[in-house]
C-alpha cells in the first residue's frame, strides 16, 4: 500500500457512522460505513462495521458473519465515495447496473461472539464516462480486508442520470408495462425459514413455486415482498430495490441447490455473486425467479438465476454457495 494510503488508513475510525444520507439510508442503525478518506482522484479508503445484533444480518445459524452483509457495506461505501469525494449531489439518481463479489476464504468472517465485524475497503475507479460534460457512469473495483486478511473483492458499474431524465424514463417504462392493467394475483407466502438457512420468517423473501400444467417446466419461485421490512425497505422506492432482489437470488439458489442435491444443507455461505440488472421491477405485478444448477465443485454449488416480470427477464446472475467449515 502506498505510504499516503497507509497514513490515511491510520486516520479512519470506527466510532461513529457517516451521515445516513450519504449511505442512502433512513435509519442510522442501517448505516455500516463509519469513515472514509481519499488517497487520489481514483482511489478511496473506507471503514465499515456490521452490528452483531442486526435483525437481518444477525439472523444466522452458524458462528460466522454473513458475507452478504459486508457486500451491503461495500454498496453503501460506493454511495459515500460518489457523494463525499466526487461531489455528486445527493438528489442525482444513479444505479448499480452490475454488481459482483467474490470471497476467497470464510475464516475472516468467523464470529468471535464478542466483537462486531469490521474492516477496511479500498475502492478504485476506472472507465469514467461523461455525457454533456457531466459524469454519466464509471466502474468501481474494491478490495476488503478484515483483521489484515483479504476477505472479499467487489466490482460494479454505476450509471448516473439527471432527475428529469430518470423521471421521464420511469414514466415511460411504467406506462409501457402497465398500460393494459395487471391481472389480479395473490401474493405468495414465504417458505419455511429453515429451508433458506434463516431463523426469522420475516427475513424470507421467496415462496414455493406454483403448480403448472406442465410438470416438466422448470419451477418459478415467487418473490415475497413485505414493504414494511425495516432493512429491505428502509426507505421508499419507486421500484423493487436491487439488494432485495439479490437476497431473493440467494434464497432461490439455496432452495434449488438443496433440492438438486448439490448442497447437503441450506446453511451455506454466499461466497460469489455476479448480477446484472436490465430493467426495474414493479410492485404492481408478480416477480418470479428461475434457477439452474451448474456442476458442483469442491462441495460448492453454482446456480444460474434470473428474475422475470411481464414475460421478460429483468435481472440475471450467478450464485456460488459454500458450506461453512
Amino acid at each position: 500500500m502506498p505510504a499516503n494510503a497507509a497514513a490515511r488508513q491510520a486516520l479512519l475510525t470506527f466510532d461513529r457512522t457517516v451521515p445516513r444520507t450519504l449511505a442512502h439510508r433512513r435509519a442510522v442503525g442501517e448505516v455500516f460505513v463509519t469513515d472514509s478518506a481519499s488517497v487520489s482522484d481514483d482511489e478511496f479508503l473506507l471503514a465499515w462495521q456490521i452490528p452483531r445484533a442486526h435483525a437481518l444480518w444477525g439472523d444466522r445459524q452458524v458462528p460466522f458473519h454473513d458475507p452478504f452483509s459486508v457486500a451491503e457495506a461495500a454498496r453503501q461505501g460506493s454511495f459515500v465515495v460518489v457523494h463525499r469525494h466526487l461531489g455528486i449531489p445527493l438528489e442525482l439518481p444513479f444505479t448499480l447496473r452490475r454488481f459482483a463479489f467474490q470471497v476467497p476464504d470464510l475464516e475472516p468472517f468467523r464470529d468471535n461472539r464478542h466483537s462486531p465485524l469490521q474492516g477496511l475497503l479500498t475502492y478504485r475507479l476506472s472507465d469514467r464516462r461523461f455525457q454533456g460534460g457531466e459524469l454519466g457512469g464509471m466502474t468501481i473495483h474494491g478490495d476488503i480486508v478484515i483483521d489484515g486478511r483479504p476477505a472479499m473483492t467487489v466490482e460494479g458499474d454505476v450509471v448516473f442520470m439527471s432527475r428529469a431524465d430518470y423521471t421521464a424514463l420511469r414514466a415511460f417504462q411504467r406506462s409501457r408495462k402497465l398500460r393494459g392493467g395487471v391481472e389480479p394475483w395473490q401474493p405468495a407466502r414465504p417458505v419455511a425459514p429453515e429451508l433458506v438457512g434463516r431463523a426469522d420468517r420475516r427475513n424470507v423473501v421467496v415462496g414455493e413455486p406454483a403448480a403448472t400444467s406442465r410438470p416438466a417446466d422448470p419451477p418459478r419461485y415467487p418473490l415475497v415482498v413485505d414493504r414494511t421490512h425495516p432493512s429491505y425497505f428502509d426507505h421508499d422506492y419507486d421500484h423493487v430495490p436491487g439488494p432485495f432482489i439479490v437476497e431473493g437470488f440467494r434464497q432461490t439458489a439455496l432452495l434449488a441447490a438443496n433440492r438438486s442435491g448439490d448442497l447437503t444443507s441450506p446453511v451455506a455461505a454466499l461466497t460469489g455473486l455476479s448480477t446484472t440488472f436490465t430493467d426495474f421491477g414493479e410492485f404492481e405485478a408478480p416477480l418470479e425467479y428461475s434457477a439452474r444448477c451448474e456442476s458442483a465443485t469442491d462441495g460448492r454449488a453454482h446456480v444460474r438465476v434470473g428474475l422475470h416480470q411481464f414475460g421478460s427477464e429483468i435481472a440475471e446472475g450467478r450464485i456460488d454457495l459454500t458450506p461453512y467449515p
